[in-house]
């Protein structure tokens, strides 16, 4: 019997992050190795997380539409961009969750292959995925990162932000309509949080290893009062991943 194990790979590690330096939101070489930068058609539209060589986690909302594999690319290893020379690798295949409708909060998620397997080095690392049924506790502060705008309605970031953010249960989100598909994370008060640009990215906690917990999911206001992010819980999402996976890896065997 052939079996796929997506998770037989060192994962969230950052061999290349060896700074101490505490405050600030510029995110440095290496401190988070698994962000991809997701272009279409050589614009940057939204990021995503490496959690093996070939495979990337995302949003659904991101590709919807869009899931032509021939028009994006991806960018691995970046702090800044857009970086001139910095590789394009081709994508080979799109996969979203078939019950993803835009008008609906659940099933926002996605996964991209690409067409080369990626070397790994301190730049770029897979993140690990969750256990199954694998929680994650109100109050855990976890990083999220991307190079969304830094304010509503404001053009995307050249540098790759990055902030802490406590997660919150769906009672203290106070968002109608979330499902167990979604995790909330933020501040009630206003702050640190995603915007637009954001999408797709991770929402990483660190225990052991570091761990993708979300998928930047939808906000209603960048960083506003009782305004927090939602994310996609990859660990509802799991079941789909793999088998996804698994169902691409022995088609192509």
């Amino acid at each position: 019997m052939y079996y796929y194990c997506p998770l037989c790979v060192e994962c969230g590690t950052r061999p290349g992050f060896r700074t101490r330096i505490v405050g600030g939101n510029v995110s440095l070489s290496g401190q988070y190795p698994w962000q991809v930068s997701l272009q279409y058609q050589n614009q940057y539209l939204c990021g995503g997380s490496l959690i093996t060589n070939q495979w990337i986690v995302t949003a659904a909302h991101c590709v919807y539409g869009f899931a032509n594999p021939t028009l994006w690319t991806v960018q691995v290893g970046l702090t800044d961009q857009p970086l001139s020379g910095a590789a394009d690798l081709s994508v080979m295949k799109i996969f979203f969750h078939s019950a993803y409708h835009p008008e609906g909060l659940s099933y926002d998620i996605a996964l991209i292959k690409l067409t080369q397997p990626l070397t790994f080095n301190g730049q770029v690392q897979p993140i690990c995925l969750p256990n199954y049924d694998e929680g994650f506790s109100s109050g855990s502060m976890c990083w999220i990162s991307g190079w969304g705008a830094t304010k509503i309605g404001g053009e995307v970031s050249v540098s790759l932000h990055s902030g802490l953010v406590p997660l919150l249960s769906i009672r203290e989100c106070g968002i109608p309509g979330l499902s167990p598909w979604n995790i909330c994370a933020g501040y009630l008060t206003g702050g640190a949080g995603t915007c637009q640009g954001d999408s797709g990215g991770p929402l990483a906690c660190q225990a052991s290893v570091w761990k993708l917990v979300g998928a930047v999911s939808w906000v209603q206001g960048c960083g506003k009062l009782n305004s927090p992010g939602v994310y996609t819980s990859v660990t509802y999402a799991l079941p789909w991943i793999h088998q996804t996976m698994e169902k691409e890896e022995e088609r192509t065997v």
